[in-house]
């Protein structure tokens, strides 16, 4: 049963949650978590912390199968987006978590609800970006967790029609019925924070991806990043993509530690011309 957690402190988080329980028939379960009711739909719990998200590892202590945290997203730009991004750190935590260490994540529940939010963003005519984002932030914990977003303002926080698409993501697209292939489970290295190639590829291909080590990381990634990387994904990793483009300095000491893993090694840019 997955958890979804909310912020008291967080703008758009309770803008989601106040549309989960508007757009379906969440009620009170009976349990209490930090001396608030946990609210129950079928299988989700909606889950109040006092705590800001990102430090929010108090809720390791909540009986669940996975996190979804419906959060706020800031950047300067202000741009409206709607995002979706696994956690952790790779190198020291200024933000939450614990140092060089991230979180254990679903690929293809990221790739369904990048789709879920693409899906409500074109049906209900919204002027809102959706993307991947790189692994990034706290808290720590250990069961699987997803970061799902509204930004990147005051504006868009506010706004009910993103949070309802947020919203309807998150039930409607924890487990889509689908005829389609498994994908093809990778997690990724290089490019920016957020990862345009890899939001391509998974759009555009049979392709899910897990955690993201982008390319202003890329001087903390080591033979532990990888392996944390492969083991932290819920599912078997079957290839690592790569965006040369942003390697810059560390492209031959990336690729030796890649190449060690004896692990199939793909390039985004040459996958999305096929």
């Amino acid at each position: 049963m997955p958890a979804i957690v909310v912020s008291e402190k967080d703008p758009a988080g309770m803008n989601i949650r106040e549309q989960l329980i508007k757009e379906f028939e969440f009620k009170s379960n009976g349990k209490i978590f930090a001396g608030k009711e946990v609210l129950q739909y079928k299988n989700f719990e909606i889950v109040l912390t006092p705590e800001r998200q990102v430090f929010a590892d108090s809720v390791n202590s909540y009986e669940t199968d996975l996190f979804i945290f419906a959060s706020t997203h800031a950047s300067k730009t202000g741009k409206p987006c709607l995002t979706v991004h696994p956690i952790g750190n790779w190198g020291v935590a200024e933000l939450g978590g614990k140092d060089k260490t991230i979180v254990k994540t679903s690929a293809k529940l990221l790739r369904n609800y990048l789709f879920g939010l693409k899906f409500y963003v074109e049906e209900n005519k919204l002027s809102y970006d959706v993307c991947l984002e790189a692994t990034h932030h706290g808290p720590y914990l250990e069961k699987p967790t997803i970061f799902i977003e509204l930004g990147s303002s005051e504006k868009q926080w506010a706004d009910k029609n993103a949070a309802n698409a947020i919203a309807k993501t998150i039930v409607n697209f924890y487990n889509p019925s689908t005829n389609t292939e498994p994908p093809i489970v990778c997690i990724a290295l290089s490019g920016n924070h957020y990862c345009p190639e890899f939001t391509k590829l998974v759009l555009r291909k049979n392709y899910a991806v897990s955690h993201i080590c982008p390319e202003y990381a890329l001087q903390n990634f080591d033979d532990e990043s990888l392996k944390q990387m492969i083991e932290k994904t819920v599912e078997k990793v079957d290839c690592i993509l790569i965006d040369e483009k942003g390697l810059g300095k560390e492209n031959l000491r990336i690729k030796e530690i890649l190449q060690k893993s004896g692990m199939r090694i793909e390039k985004v840019r040459k996958l999305l011309k096929k």
